[in-house]
């Protein structure tokens, strides 16, 4: 039953899933998926309070990502072809002419630019609209993109020299569970993540972590000690922020193992369960901010 399922593997099975999405995908270059402001704590002030800033969202569409994870549907948002010269800026301007009509869009203060992939790899943000890119985020104090550790790396740290603000790069992490390494097609070993923020952390640049809790091959229980021994490690690497969301379905291979009766979805009273324990765990106590993201549970369930 797939021990190790391979690249491959989670491409034949989504086929599927991807001929139903072939006439809905986006395939305007120009336009971003999605464009909204939304409220996101931003630190810690003591123990569980939190100090809310307001943050405009663009969920960008560019080429899909070649790593080819397990557990990933965001290749559902993005386009089929790599991404084209001068789109991201266009589609970056399209937000911030739709947003500036908001009454509270002056006390925006954090633009994030998610692109489900990674945001230096050249087909996905041609590297020749990094100058517009930096001029396009001179506004913002805090910068916050998607990308790999292993993909870009050495231009990443150029661009967070050139902005103004601050640039802060959210990294999957997901679970570091040493039998689910392989499984998650991640090829992201624990040790290269830590490696990885140190580097970080030495550039002036900041991370947010995201965890994927009520993975396939693991108990409830043993998801939810793992979820909180996953955000433990983040933190002590100086993760400055830890999202942690729902494994789901969609995205053809899950929902194979979801047929096969190796995956059932968290609930949200399991999400709900783990957020607690992660709250009320004194070594984040000044520490790194906690969300739960819900993105994916029934919304039904959602409270």
């Amino acid at each position: 039953m797939f021990v190790e399922p391979s690249p491959q593997e989670v491409m034949r099975r989504r086929l599927d899933v991807a001929n139903q999405d072939a006439e809905s995908r986006n395939q305007d270059a120009n336009r971003p998926n999605s464009v909204f402001l939304e409220w996101e704590p931003s630190r810690r002030i003591h123990g569980n309070e939190i100090e809310p800033t307001r943050v405009l969202t663009l969920l960008l569409a560019s080429s899909e990502c070649s790593l080819r994870c397990s557990m990933c549907d965001l290749w559902r948002n993005t386009l089929s072809q790599p991404t084209p010269p001068g789109a991201i800026p266009r589609q970056i301007e399209y937000g911030l002419d739709h947003c500036r009509e908001q009454n509270d869009f002056a006390a925006v203060k954090t633009i994030k630019l998610y692109n489900s992939g990674n945001f230096f790899d050249p087909n996905t943000t041609p590297a020749g609209d990094d100058a517009r890119l930096i001029q396009l985020c001179e506004p913002f104090d805090r910068v916050v993109v998607e990308n790999h550790p292993s993909i870009g790396t050495r231009r990443l740290y150029e661009f967070g020299k050139r902005l103004r603000g601050k640039l802060e790069v959210a990294v999957g992490l997901e679970c570091i569970a040493p039998r689910m390494l392989k499984r998650l097609n991640k090829r992201l070993h624990p040790l290269q993540f830590f490696q990885f923020a140190k580097r970080l952390r030495d550039a002036d640049i900041d991370f947010r972590v995201f965890l994927i809790h009520g993975l396939p091959w693991l108990m409830p229980n043993e998801a939810i000690r793992w979820t909180v021994l996953s955000a433990r490690f983040a933190a002590a690497a100086g993760a400055r922020h830890i999202s942690v969301l729902p494994c789901r379905a969609g995205n053809g291979f899950m929902d194979y193992l979801q047929r096969e009766g190796v995956f059932t979805p968290p609930t949200h009273q399991q999400m709900q369960d783990v957020f607690a324990r992660l709250q009320s765990d004194p070594r984040f106590d000044n520490g790194p901010v906690l969300t739960l993201d819900t993105w994916g549970l029934d919304p039904d369930e959602v409270v």
